[in-house]
């Protein structure tokens, strides 16, 4: 398995994930009520799912490179 490519990919989806969080919080900027509300949450769940994808990212990259670190280490 090669974590470092698996690593990017999630990182790629954060990017994504963070392209669609834009035009949301351009949204609520002019939003009021109800709306603002949903928006917001949205917003947030946006965010949350940006912050996961990220950090499993970093993680799986990380751990590839200290997987391939090891293999080329050993005898």
């Amino acid at each position: 398995m090669d974590f470092v490519k698996w690593g990017q990919e999630y990182l790629s989806e954060a990017l994504n994930i963070k392209a669609h969080m834009l035009p949301v919080k351009e949204e609520l900027k002019h939003a009021s009520g109800n709306e603002a509300a949903a928006l917001y949450r949205r917003a947030a769940m946006l965010e949350q799912m940006y912050l996961e994808c990220t950090h499993i990212g970093n993680s799986l990259k990380k751990r590839g490179g200290s997987f391939a670190e090891n293999e080329t280490a050993q005898p």
